[in-house]
């Protein structure tokens, strides 16, 4: 009969242990590794931390930059609102009165309704200076140029709604005209409707004024932007200065003169 010896095997009583040059090198391995795995942390910490403190937006920076021009404002003053027709424009006076430029490049008229509702006004200016449509022509935003036409209708409806509501009276500087060189880009068409819409409904409402012709004789250097703003408004600063004595004229009691009380 064979019997099965139970006797343990001599490496389980003798497992093997590292030699000193082993011992040396596991050593020097894992002393290489610690740094390595710090470094490596740090910058795996440092990129989720750019992603989640990610840098203000342009509208961001622009509404700080107008928020606080607006907290210097003592007394009356007018607002400037639009896309880069008035971000172009450098004046800081206006009639009179402060110009506060409330601009964006590239806005949309319902990018101006929403920038406008995020601006806390320390009162009601004078009157707001409105110049929107130009990126609502742009052919990315639609199929056939009624369709911009539409769209803007509505979204100018609501934007007028709201200077209405936060000013004394609304000038409406007209569309500037785009070249044909443009028309790849930015649709005539949808432009002259445009212009036509805004016109129209700034004339039903007894507050809005509308300035024609806003640099039709100044060239352009793109096709689309005017070569020389501060030209261009103040073309159309008779309008808009005698729309607003105009407009305090109506407000004033009978026999005050016009301006008494007023800077």
């Amino acid at each position: 009969m064979t019997h099965c010896s139970l006797a343990r095997s001599p490496d389980r009583e003798n497992p093997i242990r590292p030699d000193g040059a082993s011992a040396r090198r596991w050593l020097l391995a894992l002393l290489a590794t610690v740094p390595l795995a710090l470094v490596l942390g740090s910058v795996a910490g440092f990129t989720i931390g750019r992603f989640a403190t990610a840098a203000p937006s342009y509208r961001d920076q622009r509404l700080v930059q107008v928020s606080g021009d607006l907290r210097r404002v003592d007394g009356d003053y007018l607002l400037a609102l639009g896309d880069s027709h008035v971000a172009r424009w450098h004046a800081r006076e206006l009639c009179g009165l402060p110009l506060i430029n409330a601009g964006l490049h590239g806005a949309t008229t319902a990018d101006a309704d929403a920038f406008l509702a995020r601006l806390s006004l320390p009162h009601p200016p004078r009157a707001i200076i409105l110049t929107v449509g130009t990126n609502d022509t742009n052919r990315k935003r639609f199929r056939e140029p009624p369709e911009a036409a539409i769209r803007f209708r509505h979204a100018f409806r609501a934007l007028l709604r709201q200077v209405i509501g936060r000013s004394e009276l609304v000038l409406v500087a007209t569309l500037p005209r785009i070249e044909a060189s443009q028309d790849a880009v930015f649709s005539t068409q949808a432009a002259a409707d445009i212009t036509a819409s805004a016109e129209a409904a700034c004339r039903k409402e007894a507050t809005c004024r509308v300035a024609d012709r806003f640099g039709d004789a100044i060239p352009r250097m793109d096709g689309l932007h005017l070569a020389d703003y501060e030209r261009a408004y103040r073309e159309i600063a008779p309008a808009i200065c005698g729309a607003i004595a105009g407009h305090l004229t109506e407000d004033l009691p009978t026999g005050q003169n016009v301006g008494a009380g007023r800077p």
